[in-house]
């Protein structure tokens, strides 16, 4: 599973399943490449720039070269 930061600052991120957990940072424009948690149910992925869980993403089921995505998008006034 890989996560994608494209929201033009630092994130941190949690990931977890019922086997395991991980969490760090990813930086503006990175990936955090994390094939352990490939094939699996019920994964869980939080981001966020100040520390806490403010973006949650549940992946129901999970498979290898899927990626977990997270943008922040500006839409200019008409």
């Amino acid at each position: 599973m890989k996560l994608v930061n494209e929201t033009g600052q630092k994130v941190y991120y949690w990931i977890s399943s019922a086997s395991s957990g991980d969490c760090g940072e990813i930086d503006v424009d990175g990936v955090a490449d994390l094939p352990g948690y490939d094939n699996q149910t019920n994964v869980n992925v939080a981001f966020n720039t100040l520390g806490d869980s403010s973006f949650s993403i549940n992946c129901d089921n999970t498979g290898t070269g899927q990626q977990v995505e997270m943008a922040l998008v500006v839409k200019s006034g008409d």
